[in-house]
């Protein structure tokens, strides 16, 4: 009886420590970015964090990965701003050959694939500035 309850003990202490591992390897990875992520949805956020505090720039954490061909209309981000409300789409000078804003519809328009920064800066909660790429938004 001696020898299985310490089986018994021993399986215990196993379970507690891979629980303590897995514990640390979701730590680790969890503070991994994935470059590349999804453009909508890295706008999105800035656009959110914009809105909540008007009259502050505010830079992505985590490049967006946009692919050539890619377009992106303002309307699709009205959601964010509670229904209503104007983005405005800027790329910065460095991505001039490959980013694009169309004058007639505001759209985003990429030429190549490439991973950069998205930054937002909101007047107020209809009015909202997107710069696509590293650089000075002004707000």
């Amino acid at each position: 009886m001696k020898g299985q309850a310490f089986d018994t003990f021993k399986l215990l202490i196993a379970a507690v420590v891979a629980v303590a591992i897995l514990g640390i390897l979701l730590t680790i990875m969890s503070g991994i970015i994935v470059p590349g992520a999804e453009p909508q949805r890295v706008i999105g956020e800035q656009l959110t964090k914009g809105i909540e505090f008007p009259h502050s720039t505010f830079v992505s954490q985590v490049k967006a990965g946009f692919k050539g061909g890619t377009s992106l209309s303002p309307l699709s981000f009205t959601d964010a701003l509670g229904g209503t409300g104007k983005v405005t789409f800027k790329c910065s000078n460095d991505l001039s050959s490959i980013c694009k804003v169309d004058s007639s519809t505001g759209s985003l328009k990429t030429l190549s694939d490439f991973d950069d920064y998205i930054s937002a800066c909101c007047k107020d909660t209809k009015n909202c500035d997107v710069l696509v790429g590293t650089g000075d938004l002004v707000c």
